[in-house]
């Protein structure tokens, strides 16, 4: 009887090298949004502005809304600008802009220093919608309020939009805090992250300089 023929085994060999190659990349993209978290957050508003300018998109309790409220108190401006559209397919009323804006009156905002665009989906929207404001205006300074780790990307976004007008960052602190720093260490893991997605889309999609 013949001998079988030998046939060589369809097991792929595991590459111990790739295998150390990918644990490294998933620890970076662990570890790097936490190394990075600070450099997002800029925070550089003088004492005073033209407008205070809202951004849209918050969550509840209403930190930036609240932040905003507060400058406009201490004088720092004397129009606040309330930015944000509502989602596809849902009525204006209920956009971030108009949320935010209904928040603000009920608590001590003066309707007459009050200005809304609730069309905008996107930080680059608000930025080229505040634009138009500006030139209307007249105004030659704007503090942007908004959440700490989105300062970034929104101040670099605003200022290439409207390069003729000094944009500063007023940081809207988080309301909700979180007594362990486990769950504070992955909300910022999470900001974080996702800001670097996005940062990485603004540079290759609008070209704006984020450095």
């Amino acid at each position: 009887m013949s001998a079988l023929p030998y046939r060589r085994s369809s097991v792929r060999t595991v590459s111990w090298s790739g295998m150390g190659f990918g644990v490294l990349v998933l620890i970076a993209s662990m570890i790097l949004p936490l190394l990075v978290a600070p450099w997002l957050i800029v925070d550089d508003a003088g004492e005073t502005a033209d407008a205070i300018v809202v951004l849209g998109g918050e969550a509840y309790p209403p930190n930036r809304t609240i932040h905003a409220l507060n400058l406009y108190k201490q004088q720092r401006a004397p129009v606040v600008v309330f930015t944000g559209g509502a989602l596809p397919g849902q009525p204006p009323e209920i956009s971030s802009a108009r949320v935010a804006l209904r928040y603000a009156l009920a608590h001590g905002l003066p309707a007459e220093v009050a200005l809304v665009v609730d069309t905008a989906q996107s930080t680059y929207d608000e930025a080229t919608l505040v634009r138009d404001l500006a030139a209307h205006h007249g105004w030659r300074s704007l503090i942007i309020v908004t959440d700490p780790y989105h300062t970034r990307r929104a101040v670099r976004t605003f200022r290439a939009i409207i390069p003729d007008v000094q944009v500063t960052a007023s940081v809207a602190p988080f309301l909700d805090t979180f007594a362990d720093p486990l769950s504070r260490g992955v909300r910022v893991w999470r900001y974080a992250a996702a800001e670097l997605i996005k940062m990485a889309f603004y540079r290759l999609h609008y070209g704006i300089p984020l450095r």
